[in-house]
Formats: C-alpha cells, structure tokens, sequence
C-alpha cells in the first residue's frame, strides 16, 4: 500500500498498524510543527518553544553530519532509521533518490511532512528485518545515522551488530559506502561528567554498561573488531565535535584538531551534566599524546568492501547564521595528495556570499603588498571558492610559543609589529560613518580623529596571519567590507581576540597592549557595542543553538565548585590538641566535625593531660562558645588569640584561630562543649564596632594627656617653677 504526502512517497506495506515506540504527546505537537511550518521556519519554532526534542529533530545543524559529503548528484541512498527526518533533507539535495525506512508511521509523517516538495524520496514504514527481505536495489550509500547502538533491537542473532552490517551491506553497489554515525563509548564528555546519551546515567558506558542492556555503543578498536568480523570491511574515520548529533567541526585522521581548537563547553542540551574538569585542556593533552581518536565524543565512519578515502579530510561549519551568509569551510586531499581548502554555501541564498571572496582578494592584494604581506590566493569554481592550503605556524601560534617559553617582551615586539603593518595599511584618510557601516556595526558614538581605508578586513587577526619561512599571508579574509571601518577596531580586535579568549594569556593583561596601542576604556566600550552589532548582523534572524543553551538545557554542575565548597565544608572542623607531657603535637589530637556549623559533643581527656588547645577550624574567624564545662559542671577558664565582641562570641583576625586551657584540673575526665561558627561579616562587624568605641576612647585619653602635657610644660617653663626648683635645690 502507498500514500503521498506532497510528493513524498510511504510505503506501508510492512507496516503492522501500531507503533512499537514513541516519545509521546511531544510527537503530535512536532506533527504538527512539519503540517504547519516551512522548513525556514523551524529556527523560529525552536526558539519559541525552548524544547530539548524540538530542537533535536528540527535544528538544521543535524544536516552537518551528511551534508559535507561530495555526492554527484546520481546517488541512490538507503536511509536506515529516518525517524522525523532531520538528515533526510540534506540526503535528498544531494542525491538522486533517497529510500527510508522508518519503524514509526508517525515520525514517518513527520518526516514527509518538512520533506513534501522532495520528488525523490520514499518511505519505507514498518520493521528493518521484514522490509529487508523484500530490497531488490543495490545503493551507493547507506546510511546509519544514530541506528547502529539499536542493532540488537533490528536483529536476533547471537552477533547482533556484526550482523547488521553483514546484512547491510549485501545491498551495496560494488563500491558502494555505509555511513554511520554514532557515539564513541570513551567519548571525553563521558569522562568529564555527561551522562551516557541513551540511558541518562552516569559513566554507563564506559564502565561497560554493567546496568542496562538494548543499546550498546563502541571504542574505535571494538568497531574494528566488528568490522573484520562483517567480512573485513574498511573504514575511513572522522571524528564529529562536539559530537555526531551537532557537529560543527569533523576531523578525520588525516586532519587532526590543533591545539586549543576544541574548546566548546555548553552542548549537553538534553540533560544535567557535571562538569569534572575543562574538556578542552584535556583534549590538548590528549593531541599532544596522539590520543584523540580514541576519546572522540563521536564516530563518523565511511566504510566499505575496500579501503575508502574520501578527498574531505576536514570540515568546519559557519551555518549558525544568516542563510545569506550561512557557509561551510572544507579541507580536501587529491589523490596525489595535494591539499586544497574550499568556501562552500550551504544554502542558495549564499552562494553571492562565497563568490564575493574573489573580488576581496584582488583588493586586499594591491592593499597589503605594501606591507609584504600576501593574500591567500582565491579561485571560484561552480558555487565554491578554492583558495591555497597554507602551511607555516599562525602569529598566534608564534605568540603563545613565545609566552610559554617566558619571552614576554619579545612576543610584544612581534605583535606591535603586525599591529603597526594594520594602522599603516588602514589609515589613508579620516573615517566617515557610512549607511552601508550603520548597518553592520550600528550608529555608534565614535572619535572624531579616527582613520580608515575604502575596504577593511576585519579579521586581520593573529589566528589568520600565517608565518612560513620566506613569506606572510593571511587567511579567512570572508569578513571585508567595501566601506570604511576604523583602523582602531581593527587594532581592538586583533588584540582582543589574541588576548582575551585564552586564559593562559591572562598574564599579558598587565602589559597594557590597548593603552600601548592607543585605545582607551571609552573606545573599549564603543568597540564591545560595535563587535555586539556585527554578531548580530551575522545571525540576522537567526537564533544561535548557544543563544538557546539557557533556556534549554538543564545546565551543568562544576565539581570543582562543589569541591571547593565541601572542602571548606571539611576545615570547618574543632581539632583538640592534649599535652600529657610531649607538648603539643598532630599525632595526640582528634577531630570534631562542625554540622551545620554548629559542634556539640563530649570529650574524653586522655590520661596525664595538662593541657589543652582548641583549633576551631581554619576559616572560623567568628565563633560563639555556648558552654565549655568539666565533667564536675564546673566552668572550662580558657583565653583565646580573639577578641570577644559579645557575651560568649569572638572574633579571630586571623585564619588560625585558637584556645588555650593552661590548666586540666586533676581527676577530671571529660570536657562537654557547644560551639557554633558564627557568619563572619557580622562578627567582622561587631569586632570593628568595639575597636572603633575603644580607640575613640584611647584617641580622647590621648588628646586628655597632650593636653596635661602641655600644661606641665607651660608650668616647667614658668618663672614661679624656676624659683620653686632652686629654693627646692636649697
């Protein structure tokens, strides 16, 4: 049996009539967001609705994860697992017919719904195994995005996985591929406090799911395992960030992250996560020990009967954006193993975008030869431009080398010195505030005295300055205006963006680069608001997935807070020292735990005790004793390093407060006492209070005795007390 939805194509003939699996009412309401709203629209949904599972199937970002891959348009692609379709779209502008086969009819609908005006898709609803058993095409790709972890589910046998690929792949072209998608088992953010992404629970994965079973994800060398089981498949390997599900950036093995590149912090969108230490230094650590690969959040595998290799080696997304603006960067390796780095749209309406980069070159060239700088060559090609893949070591690279090895002032020079090549190459004539500059950057309040040149590229920033050995250029020149912008927000940028977005280079703020370059707290303010207004240009319309994390996720909890504040909870503690006759020592004390900073307990004193010292923790500056008695109910004298501002509470200047009993009475043996760690701005307080009366007091005496003084002075040197001190003498 057949139905269409617009021109989409479901086939229910292997359908049972029921669905064996939905997520509930939140279905119906994204039925109806696909029935009712153009696909240009879902941004606007999400960001009305601030729903975890409306943003999960509906965000476009889902489509980076296929949309990279370099079809010719005649492909016939098996989609395993569409579910509401949110990488069906991306198949079927790049394929020639796309087949789905979806469990669920609802989510099927959902994906015909938001796929209507496709004439080149069909759904396939009802069970893999049965549908299976009826495909008589073979296809160039299949894909399994997010479906393989379910194979236990799709198949009954004793190697459920290995099977599933078994089975896949007999309806391969010869050369055809599968695509799969899925979570890396000892994916970082595993280690780092997120929640196993199926199950919701913490470190199930990686302790090998001792707990739950259905579902089971894989290390990249228990997927190889599996590979040579399925009949000795071969994978190409590229590692999605922060993950398969979101990916801005995929990685491959012949294209490794840089160090300091994965630093995003705030994706968990769909549960509370902990937060156990900052993933993006310990990703350093890890490129730096070549072990990445393994602790990817993420796998995206290319496989197939032989060896494949993809030209693609990298991909960066730049679609949080404007659709007129929205683009994606892409690294590729010929098969004599030249690189080459494209600018690709990722919709129509960004193809001028792209193509602009070509005249920005021209102008730029002319501008920076001038300063020995060269411009990384741009040529279009169809709806892409191809520019120069550059080796070398970028200036910020050349900075932080120089901050690491503590030559400070030589990584001054080194930067002043491309600031200078900025001010000498932008300053022709005086800045005029166009229409074209209000637009972009807003109608701000800026300097009179400011110069500026007719095209400015705003990115001259220390990331994009490449440094080889016998030559400069600069990279990733895509934001140049045709319109004046002061040459000193160039300057702010370069240093902003050197210095501020690296808390290692924190100790350069001391340095004063914006006073050294002649940037001033006000102009720092006019640039936050210019630099506010052109993100804004950027996004246009569009809200940003990071825009949305507030509202959205259930956030995270910083362990190294919570650390931090059980350990201050662990000093708020009364340590007892007793000398029985070797003096005061670690070895003769015990502890007593302040419980809702508040102590009360009986101590046994050990035998011979003389002495006592009391250490009421290290932070308690104010401490009100409530009792301190013998066991004969007589009253504990003591005498303390702190000053008491009321009837029983003191305060302690310092942070390791004391008191002292000089003396144990003989035969005593115990000691009761309640104590309680009072807040310590009040008792800062009160203690500032008594010393403000008393040296009022003591200022007053003071001013009484200079005063006496000066009398007795005036006596001494009077000529009665002369004559009374010589009778005297007489």
């Amino acid at each position: 049996m057949e139905e269409k939805i617009g021109k989409v194509v479901l086939d229910t003939t292997c359908y049972l009539g029921q669905d064996l699996y939905s997520d509930g009412a939140i279905e119906d309401e994204m039925l109806a967001i696909s029935r009712d709203f153009a696909p240009e629209e879902f941004n606007r949904v999400i960001s009305e609705r601030k729903s975890w599972p409306i943003l999960y199937h509906f965000s476009h970002i889902r489509e980076n994860i296929l949309s990279w891959l370099p079809f010719t348009g005649e492909e016939r692609v098996l989609e395993i697992g569409s579910g509401c379709g949110a990488v069906t779209g991306a198949l079927c502008e790049k394929a020639k017919e796309v087949t789905c086969i979806e469990l669920s009819m609802k989510r099927s609908k959902i994906n015909a719904y938001r796929h209507q005006a496709q004439d080149n898709l069909k759904i396939l609803v009802g069970n893999f195994q049965e549908i299976e058993k009826n495909l008589t095409e073979k296809y160039d790709y299949i894909t399994l995005i997010g479906v393989f972890e379910y194979g236990e589910s799709y198949i009954q046998s004793e190697n459920p996985y290995v099977d599933f690929l078994k089975i896949i792949s007999r309806h391969l072209k010869p050369d055809g591929k599968i695509i799969l998608a899925i979570e890396n088992k000892l994916g970082l953010k595993y280690w780092a406090g997120c929640t196993e992404d199926h199950f919701g629970t913490l470190f199930e994965g990686i302790q090998g799911y001792p707990n739950t079973k259905g579902v089971k994800t894989f290390s990249r060398k228990e997927f190889n395992t599996i590979l040579k089981d399925a009949g000795d498949l071969k994978a190409d390997w590229y590692y999605p960030y922060p993950d398969y599900k979101f990916p801005m950036t995929i990685h491959s093995d012949r294209h490794l992250p840089a160090s300091g590149e994965l630093n995003m912090k705030d994706y968990n969108f769909d549960r509370l996560r902990l937060g156990l230490f900052q993933e993006s230094q310990v990703y350093n650590t890890l490129l730096s020990n070549d072990l990445y690969p393994q602790f990817s959040n993420s796998f995206l595998l290319v496989i197939g009967k032989e060896q494949p290799q993809m030209e693609p080696v990298y991909v960066k997304f730049s679609n949080e954006r404007n659709q007129k603006l929205s683009i994606y960067t892409e690294i590729s390796q010929t098969a004599e193993g030249r690189l080459t780095v494209k600018k690709v749209p990722t919709q129509k309406k960004a193809t001028e975008h792209v193509q602009k980069l070509k005249t920005i070159y021209e102008n730029l060239t002319s501008m920076y030869r001038e300063e020995g700088i060269e411009v990384n060559r741009c040529t279009l090609k169809e709806n892409s431009a191809e520019l120069e893949y550059l080796t070398g070591i970028t200036l910020e690279d050349k900075l932080d080398h120089l901050l690491e090895d503590g030559r400070t002032d030589e990584l001054e020079e080194l930067f002043f010195t491309y600031i200078q090549k900025v001010k000498n190459i932008h300053e022709k004539k005086a800045f005029e505030k166009t229409p074209e500059f209000i637009r972009v950057f807003g109608d701000v309040n800026l300097r009179s005295d400011l110069k500026s040149t007719e095209v400015s590229n705003i990115d001259f920033v220390p990331a994009n300055i490449i440094l080889s050995e016998d030559r400069v250029s600069v990279i990733d020149y895509e934001w140049t205006f045709t319109f004046p912008v002061p040459s000193q927000f160039l300057v702010y940028r370069m240093i902003f963006y050197y210095l501020e977005l690296n808390d290692k280079r924190g100790v350069l703020k001391s340095r004063n680069f914006y006073e050294k370059a002649g940037i001033t707290e006000k102009d720092i303010e006019v640039y936050v608001q210019m630099e506010h207004n052109f993100q804004q240009y950027i996004l246009g319309e569009h809200t940003a997935m990071r825009n949305m994390y507030a509202e959205i996720s259930p956030g995270r909890v910083e362990m190294a807070d919570y650390y931090a504040e059980k350990k201050q909870e662990s000093m708020e503690n009364l340590q007892i020292f007793w000398d029985n006759g070797k003096s005061f020592n670690e070895a003769d004390s015990v502890r007593y735990l302040f419980r809702n900073r508040k102590i009360q307990a009986e101590f046994k004193l050990p035998e011979h005790t003389t002495m006592l010292r009391l250490d009421p923790g290290e932070m308690a500056k104010g401490l009100r004793i409530i009792k301190m008695n013998w066991d004969d109910g007589s009253t504990v004298k003591f005498h303390t390093d702190g000053c008491e501002v009321a009837d029983g509470e003191f305060y302690f200047g310092g942070d390791d407060p004391q008191i002292i009993i000089d003396s144990v009475p003989e035969n005593t043996k115990s000691m009761e006492m309640e104590m309680e760690i009072l807040d310590d701005k009040t008792t800062e307080k009160k203690f500032w209070n008594i010393y403000t009366e008393q040296k009022r007091a003591m200022d007053q005496m003071s001013q009484e005795l200079a005063q006496k003084k000066a009398l007795v002075d005036q006596v001494e040197s009077s000529k009665a007390w002369k004559v009374y001190r010589a009778i005297k003498r007489v």
